[in-house]
C-alpha cells in the first residue's frame, strides 16, 4: 500500500513543474511587454520636460514613414533657418487651432517656407513664415498614441480590444505571487515565505494575510501607474496632421538628404567669379578662381592671414582673415562694366564695431575706387546693408546685428524684381521699386575693402576686420530656394 502511494506521488510529480514554469514564462513576458510600453511612453513624453514638443500624428499625409498614432517629438528651431528637407512642426495655416508636420522643400520669393507632405502630390497651398515654426522633427515613437486617436475618432472596437489586452497583461503580470500553492511543493517559486524562527527558536508563522493583501495592493498600484503613464504620453502629445522623415523606422533620429558641400553647391550654380580663399600663404597675392573660368584674383600684399577656420563643415580648405586696415581682394575686370543683373554671396565672421565692405563692385582693382556701387557692407552697429546708386543711394538692410563672432552667409541680388538681401538663408531686406543701378564702363569685384563714402550708415572703416570665405558673383539673380540651398550646404 505504501509503495503504491509513493509511485502515484512520483508519477504526479512532474506536472507541477511544467505548470509552474509555463506560468513563470507568461508572467515574465507580460511584465516585459508592460515595461516596453512604459519605456515607449516615457521616450515620447519626457522630452517635453526639456522644452521639446511631442505631437500625435493623426493623418497619413507623410506615409509610409510616419503612421497615424505615432508620437513625433520636435526640438526647438532656435534662431537658425532649418535645413532643406527637414520636417517642421508649425501651426496649420489652413486649419486654425491645429498643428501640421510637413517637410520643408523650398523658400518662395517672398521669403516664406514652402512645405509638403511626403504622401501628397504637391506643395502645401499656404507657405508659412519662419517665425511661426515651432520645431524640427527629431524623434518618432511608433503607435504609442493610437488609443488617443481612436478616442478622438470614435473607434471604440479597437480601443476596447487594446484595453482588454492591456488588462490581461496587467492581470498576468500581477499574478506572479498571488496564487496559493501547496506549502509542501518544492517547485513553487512563489510559495509562502518560509516560517521564521520565533524568539524561543521555534518556527514562526508563515506570511500573514495582511502582508499578502498589501503586496497585491502594491502590484495593483504599479499596474495603474503603467496605464497612467501610457495615457499621459498620448495626452501630452498635441495632435498634428502629418508625419516625418525619409529614413525613420522605429524610434530613431530623423535624417535629411546626404551632405552637400559649399564648394559643389556654389559651383553647380555657375558663378562668374568664385574665390574660396583656401590659400595657405598669407603673403602670396594670387587668389584662385574656383568657378572653372580661370579668372584669378589679386590679394593685397599685407593685411590678411590664412586660417583653417571655415563656415562649411563638409568642405576642405580654410578661409582668410582680414585685419581691417590693409587687407583686400580684387577680381579681374568685367568686360562689360557694371552688371545690371547680379548675385553676390560671401560668408563672414566678425566682432568688429567699425563696419567695412564685405563684397561689391568698384572702378579699381585695388585701392579706393572713384565709382563704387552694388555692394554689401556692414555698419558700425553690425547690421548688414546692400545698396546701389540709382540717381540716389538706395539700400536695404537687416534689422539685427551680425557682428556676434559667428559665421553668417550674406547674399544680395539685383534684378527686375528689385533689391533683395538674405542673411543665413532668410530674406532680411527687399525693395521692389529699385531695379537699376549706376552704370560704369569699368568694374572689378572687390572683397574686404573699397570706397563707401556717403552711403547709408557709413561705417568708420571701409576695410573689413574679420574672416571671409567663399566670395562669389553670379550673372543672374539667385532664387530664394537657391539661396536657402547655399546656406543649407554649410551643414550648420
Amino acid at each position: 500500500m505504501t509503495a503504491d502511494v509513493t509511485a502515484d506521488a512520483h508519477a504526479a510529480g512532474p506536472e507541477p513543474r511544467r505548470w509552474t514554469w509555463g506560468r513563470l514564462a507568461a508572467v515574465t513576458l507580460a511584465r516585459a511587454l508592460l515595461v516596453g510600453l512604459l519605456g515607449l511612453a516615457a521616450w515620447g513624453a519626457l522630452p517635453a520636460a526639456a522644452g521639446w514638443h511631442p505631437t500625435t500624428v493623426s493623418s497619413g499625409s507623410m506615409l509610409p514613414r510616419l503612421h497615424v498614432g505615432d508620437v513625433a517629438v520636435s526640438r526647438p528651431v532656435g534662431a537658425h533657418v532649418p535645413p532643406l528637407g527637414s520636417v517642421l512642426l508649425f501651426p496649420d495655416p489652413d486649419h486654425p487651432g491645429h498643428l501640421r508636420l510637413h517637410r520643408f522643400v523650398r523658400v518662395d520669393d517672398a521669403g516664406l517656407l514652402v512645405t509638403r507632405g511626403d504622401a501628397n502630390g504637391g506643395d502645401d497651398s499656404s507657405p508659412v513664415p519662419l517665425g511661426t515654426v515651432i520645431g524640427i522633427g527629431t524623434l518618432r515613437v511608433p503607435w504609442v498614441a493610437l488609443p488617443i486617436v481612436w478616442v478622438r475618432q470614435g473607434q471604440w472596437l479597437p480601443l476596447a480590444l487594446v484595453v482588454a489586452g492591456l488588462a490581461l497583461l496587467l492581470a498576468v503580470a500581477a499574478s506572479g505571487r498571488d496564487r496559493t500553492f501547496d506549502e509542501d511543493d518544492p517547485e513553487d517559486p512563489d510559495g509562502p515565505e518560509p516560517e521564521r524562527p520565533g524568539p524561543d527558536g521555534a518556527a514562526g508563522a508563515a506570511q500573514s494575510r495582511p502582508e499578502v493583501l498589501a503586496g497585491r495592493a502594491a502590484r495593483r498600484r504599479a499596474g495603474a501607474a503603467v496605464v497612467a503613464a501610457l495615457v499621459l504620453a498620448a495626452l501630452v502629445a498635441d495632435p498634428a496632421g502629418a508625419g516625418f522623415s525619409s529614413r525613420t523606422t522605429t524610434t530613431a533620429s530623423l535624417a535629411t538628404s546626404p551632405a552637400a558641400t559649399c564648394a559643389s553647391t556654389v559651383a553647380g550654380l555657375g558663378p562668374y567669379f568664385y574665390y574660396r580663399m583656401d590659400e595657405t600663404s598669407s603673403t602670396a597675392t594670387a587668389a584662385a578662381d574656383s568657378s572653372g573660368n580661370a579668372r584669378t584674383g589679386v590679394y593685397s600684399a599685407l593685411g590678411r592671414t590664412a586660417t583653417t577656420d571655415r563656415p562649411c563643415v563638409n568642405d576642405t580648405g580654410g578661409a582668410m582673415t582680414f585685419d581691417g586696415s590693409r587687407g583686400s581682394l580684387g577680381s579681374p575686370g568685367l568686360p562689360n562694366g557694371m552688371p545690371t543683373v547680379l548675385s553676390l554671396t560671401v560668408w563672414f565672421r566678425t566682432t568688429t564695431a567699425t563696419g567695412g565692405k564685405l563684397i561689391g563692385f568698384g572702378s579699381n582693382q585695388t585701392g579706393s575706387s572713384g565709382t563704387y556701387d552694388r555692394h554689401v557692407y556692414m555698419a558700425n552697429t553690425g547690421r548688414v546693408y546692400f545698396g546701389v546708386y540709382a540717381n540716389a543711394v538706395k539700400t536695404v538692410s537687416s534689422t539685427r546685428a551680425y557682428n556676434d563672432g559667428a559665421w553668417h552667409l550674406a547674399v544680395a541680388t539685383l534684378s527686375s524684381a528689385g533689391l533683395r538681401l538674405y542673411v543665413d538663408g532668410a530674406l532680411v531686406g527687399s525693395d521692389t521699386t529699385t531695379t537699376t543701378a549706376e552704370p560704369g564702363s569699368s568694374s572689378y569685384m572687390r572683397v574686404a575693402y573699397d570706397n563707401l563714402s556717403n552711403w547709408d550708415a557709413t561705417p568708420t572703416s571701409f576695410f573689413f576686420s574679420g574672416t571671409l570665405d567663399d566670395a562669389a558673383y553670379f550673372t543672374s539673380a539667385l532664387t530664394a530656394t537657391q539661396v536657402q540651398t547655399l546656406y543649407a550646404a554649410a551643414g550648420r
